[in-house]
């Protein structure tokens, strides 16, 4: 099976230059639209309540109160996350000290056998 040849992906200077200009005056185009329509960001202000509302102060307190409670649950969440993260941090800690642990206990039994060995051949020579 024969292979296609792989059209070369180099172009022209003039096109290349032509390229280049067309994006930039796209760009300049751009620009020039949005210095004349600028994006509003401004969110709207909540207009409050107003005086002549009936029960506008028992109104503010649940909202108040609302506000309150929804600070708390944020400050019991954050508490939960923090003691979790604290518990997780425990038990990775003591599972690294059981490991070097085991791991010295290994190397006490290696360094064991080979004194133990080191003993028996020095005798028998």
């Amino acid at each position: 099976m024969v292979k296609k040849k792989v059209k070369s992906k180099r172009q022209s200077l003039g096109l290349k230059y032509r390229i280049k200009k067309n994006i930039k005056e796209y760009k300049r185009k751009q620009n020039r639209l949005a210095k004349k329509n600028p994006p509003s960001n401004k969110s709207k202000k909540d207009p409050g309540i107003p005086n002549s509302w009936p029960f506008k102060e028992e109104l503010l307190n649940q909202i108040e109160q609302e506000r309150q409670f929804a600070e708390e649950e944020k400050q019991k969440a954050k508490a939960a996350r923090q003691a979790a993260k604290k518990k997780q941090k425990k038990k990775v800690e003591m599972e690294q000290r059981r490991l070097a642990y085991k791991k010295r206990q290994e190397e006490k039994v290696e360094n064991d056998d080979n004194e133990e060995g080191d003993g028996e051949e020095a005798t028998s020579e």
